[in-house]
């Protein structure tokens, strides 16, 4: 990351659930948002007919790829535990389910990828195997470029076809919702994955393929490499978050940057490097709180400090000015 980071000058719009916050300042950098996908699952068109335990298509919707004979079917689930309470379904995995290769970064040249997903499962996948738990290529063949993050090291291979393995364990904690991240910067020749806010990967000797195809999601969800270890893994998974950029706008309880603290990505509309509009929704935050907006731009730089919202503060302004 540069030493720079993006100024908000100021916020204006409707400060209150699906509304729309206009955010103005410099140094956003860019963001295609036709190259960001936030699944949410309730947000999907294609699901809406679906009943709950129905299989996620692949013919239709944000995925073009799932388990198929090599697993289980990831399927939609419309009741239990659906992380927030604007959440209205999940999707839903045993032992070996995923999905991949969002349609959004279909024929996309990205060298950038960032991802950010909630993942809740019902035991710790530390009963031997590799697991995994995304998987990034760029080629669909799975010939250049190939990233796998499991539950004890990152494996990552690219132009000189030779593998490389960084250990550290990576480890969702069972039956509560974990939020991970993952980072890939050609340029920098970076890696960076974290769990819950904490870094558990992070390399600096990453050289993509040279090849025209972007940076993908090739599988996201739970790989087991001995499934027959796992026969009782079961996990939630939602608010899938993929971009060509990891430039986006947070909601945070914190008056400072925090990795640490209860984070929310808003679904960004239109974004320019003075300009960002985005959907201000809270998922799990409280909307009678005061939380904190950031922007965080192309380099993966936020702001300094965070803007305060309050949707139920007494006498609150319709817009924020940041003097």
């Amino acid at each position: 990351m540069g030493n720079a980071s993006p100024r908000i000058s100021s916020v204006d719009g409707d400060i209150k659930e699906g509304g729309t916050l206009t955010i103005s300042g410099a140094g956003f950098s860019a963001l295609k948002v036709e190259e960001v996908l936030y699944d949410h699952v309730s947000n999907q068109e294609t699901y809406d007919t679906l009943s709950s335990g129905s299989d996620v298509p692949v013919n239709d919707g944000p995925w073009s790829e799932g388990t198929n004979i090599y697993g289980n079917q990831l399927t939609v689930v419309k009741s239990g535990d659906l992380r927030t309470s604007h959440s209205s379904a999940a999707y839903y995995g045993e032992v070996k389910s995923y999905v991949g290769w969002p349609r959004v970064l279909s024929g996309a040249t990205n060298q950038k990828l960032y991802a950010s997903w909630w993942f809740k499962p019902s035991q710790l996948a530390n009963n031997g195997g590799s697991n995994k738990f995304i998987r990034v290529w760029d080629r669909s063949d799975g010939t250049a470029t190939r990233i796998s993050l499991t539950q004890m090291h990152m494996t990552y291979s690219g132009t000189s076809g030779n593998s490389h393995t960084s250990w550290g364990t990576t480890q969702p904690d069972a039956n509560r919702w974990n939020r991970f991240e993952f980072y890939v910067d050609s340029g920098s020749n970076s890696i960076t994955a974290t769990l819950n806010g904490k870094v558990v990967q992070n390399v600096n000797d990453f050289r993509k393929s040279n090849t025209s195809e972007g940076l993908s999601v090739a599988q996201i969800g739970f790989d087991p490499s001995e499934g027959n270890r796992y026969p009782n893994y079961s996990f939630r998974m939602n608010d899938i978050y993929v971009s060509s950029s990891p430039a986006r706008v947070e909601l945070s309880s914190s008056d400072t940057w925090d990795p640490t603290s209860k984070r929310e990505i808003l679904t960004p509309t239109s974004w320019s490097d003075n300009k960002v509009t985005v959907t201000l929704n809270y998922f799990s935050h409280d909307p009678s709180d005061t939380l904190y907006l950031y922007v965080i731009d192309s380099s993966g730089n936020p702001t300094a400090t965070g803007i305060p919202l309050c949707d139920k503060c007494p006498g609150r302004p319709e817009s924020v000015r940041v003097e």
